[in-house]
């Protein structure tokens, strides 16, 4: 199976999808540092630097493709404890959306979504609605 790793950080996610007998075809990460870390373990694997600016046609045009699964850890800090609690209507953690528009765009048999345990009560509804909304069940 093909993996689209989103919100890479340092590759975590798709280490162990690889170890499983998976493939990442592509990253997504903003950090710079990240970014090198996922150049240096996974070389000549693209890394796309902005989810916002990502598309499933510029991943075909790159002979990216196909992807059967999306994976990625979106941005916690308006979710978690430590931040201001604003859930998936802050900035940060609004990004959620760009990961489920993308799942939309490219329809891949599987999606892994991982968040804070305080998702539960700050917009896992929201979540569990919207991958609904475009066809795929969620648990």
């Amino acid at each position: 199976m093909r993996v689209l790793d989103l919100f890479s950080g340092i590759g975590g996610f798709s280490l162990g999808l690889e170890r499983a007998g998976m493939e990442t075809v592509a990253f997504c990460e903003i950090e710079p540092f990240c970014r090198r870390v996922l150049a240096k373990h996974w070389p000549g694997v693209p890394i796309y630097e902005d989810v916002r600016e990502l598309t499933a046609d510029r991943l075909v045009s790159d002979g990216v493709g196909p992807i059967d699964v999306i994976c990625g850890g979106f941005p916690c800090q308006d979710i978690s404890t430590a931040g201001m609690g604003v859930g998936l209507s802050g900035e940060r953690s609004g990004l959620w959306r760009e990961f489920r528009r993308l799942i939309e765009e490219i329809r891949p048999r599987f999606a892994v979504i991982e968040n804070v345990s305080r998702l539960r009560s700050k917009g896992l509804e929201d979540i569990l609605g919207g991958i609904s909304s475009i066809g795929y069940d969620a648990e």
